[in-house]
């Protein structure tokens, strides 16, 4: 093998590594005292949960089954609820325009997904399967129980 091959080889393994290494697992996160009335918090939560949302939407979008699109649709739809609880937030006790909230939000959500993004390709190559990934399952099934409270 080249060193070429073997540097490439190396390369890889290590964003696969990073890619496992970028979040700590929201129920940690909101299990620290304070984070439920912190409105900073609140909003990094509402941020991770519209970037895991939007993700899945985006992942959905080539699908012609019906319930797919179904759900690519409610994906879609999650990620706008959670992003405007994000930017609202954000604005609270602050003079944050709203604006100014939404676009902060937006960039923080898409940089967010970008990390999604690498974790559940990487549970993918390795297991079949992005649930397979404890951190997309346990994120998942926190902000599936957040949605539901907006």
């Amino acid at each position: 093998m080249t060193r070429f091959a073997t540097a490439l080889l190396a390369l890889a393994a290590t964003a696969a590594l990073a890619a496992e290494v970028q979040f700590v697992p929201l129920q940690d996160y909101i299990g620290q005292p304070g984070v439920e009335k912190d409105p900073a918090a609140i909003s990094y939560v509402a941020q991770r949960c519209a970037a895991l949302y939007a993700v899945f939407g985006k992942n959905l979008e080539d699908e012609t089954d019906p319930e797919r699109r179904k759900f690519m649709v409610e994906a879609h739809s999650a990620a706008e609820k959670f992003m405007g609880l994000a930017a609202r937030e954000m604005m609270s006790g602050t003079t944050i325009q709203m604006k100014d909230a939404f676009a902060r939000t937006a960039k923080t959500v898409v940089q967010l997904g970008d990390l999604y993004v690498d974790r559940i390709e990487a549970a993918r190559n390795r297991a079949g399967n992005m649930f397979a990934d404890p951190l997309i399952a346990g994120d998942f099934a926190i902000c599936k129980g957040r949605l539901g409270k907006l």
